[in-house]
């Protein structure tokens, strides 16, 4: 054997370890940038972080898990009324309220998984779509949420912007080390068999049931976390806009653009469709939309691994042309 070919076959930085690293990195980044940007910087990376929490919450059902779910938004609802309302009526302040998000949000998702995960393919994604038209139907005429008139948090107790920004980034890291931690365990190879074949799956001793609703409640937790964060950043909320399908959307584009099923592909895709497009290209939002409808069609056609598929496919060729 020659050198050169011991040296092809050393083994290279672990995967997990380069996850890790890469979080370390970005938690760094984020708590060194902080004092160095303004207050409209600032709000525009809180959102960014909140978009990547939401994003990396959806990947773990919909690509990880392949559970094609259209009921985010009810999630992101539920975790922005559950703030305000115990805001409200208890008086927590606005960081704690958030326990009472993520509350609502696991409990969310318990009864959907339960009522829903009776159902596969394109009947559970039919399912989910029903379930957050009819959560936002019901909040629309619920007179204790407020109706359609919706809720203002109070001011006195909602946290200042630097301490939301440090929030959402923590929120944002939290996300990215689950999807790490699952993604790199037992626990999400069966998630992934049950994916790829779930009566395979069943038949090898995995429990369906119980790996796709133990995945929902952790996304439903995360994205009733973003929820209630968004409500602390605009204070008020109204059923129409906090439960729209909107989100829903935005979380599926971003996790298929940066690559479905990944760890960093939902945070490389909200940091394209986010920043790259929604920000920058704000004062022309139609165009914004037709740009982010053409890139998911390019990207389906020649690259259906996502923005980081394409690129490790590149680093791949590199390497075996070196």
């Amino acid at each position: 054997m020659s050198a050169a070919t011991v040296v092809r076959q050393r083994p290279r930085f672990p995967a997990p370890a380069r996850s890790w690293t890469g979080l370390a990195l970005l938690l760094v980044a984020g708590i060194a940038v902080h004092p160095l940007i303004g207050r409209s910087d600032q709000d525009t990376l809180t959102t960014l972080f909140l978009y990547i929490v939401g994003a990396s919450a959806w990947n773990l059902v919909g690509g990880i898990a392949g559970q094609f779910s259209l009921a985010q938004s009810a999630f992101v609802g539920t975790g922005a009324y559950a703030t305000v309302m115990v805001m409200l009526k208890l008086g927590w302040s606005g960081t704690t309220a958030l326990v009472a998000a993520a509350a609502a949000g696991v409990l969310l998702a318990l009864v959907m998984g339960v009522v829903l995960f009776r159902l596969r393919g394109v009947y559970f994604t039919i399912g989910s779509l029903a379930f957050a038209l009819a959560a936002v139907s019901w909040m629309t005429i619920w007179s204790f949420t407020g109706a359609t008139e919706g809720l203002s948090a109070p001011l006195a107790l909602a946290p200042a912007p630097d301490t939301l920004f440090t929030l959402a980034l923590g929120l944002a890291v939290v996300a990215i080390a689950i999807s790490i931690a699952v993604f790199h365990s037992g626990y999400g190879l069966r998630l992934m068999a049950v994916r790829d074949d779930e009566e395979v799956a069943d038949s090898l001793g995995v429990a369906p049931f119980l790996s796709k609703l133990g995945v929902l409640v952790l996304s439903g937790a995360l994205t009733a976390l973003a929820g209630g964060a968004l409500a602390l950043q605009t204070i008020s909320i109204e059923p129409f806009s906090a439960f729209s399908v909107t989100w829903t959307i935005s979380f599926i584009v971003m996790a298929i653009v940066g690559g479905l099923g990944t760890v960093w592909g939902p945070v490389l895709g909200a940091a394209v469709i986010y920043y790259g497009l929604t920000v920058q290209l704000q004062e022309l939002p139609t165009l914004g939309s037709v740009v982010s409808g053409l890139l998911i069609v390019v990207l389906i056609k020649f690259l259906p691994t996502g923005l980081l598929g394409g690129a490790r496919a590149v680093l791949a060729r590199v390497r075996r042309d070196s």
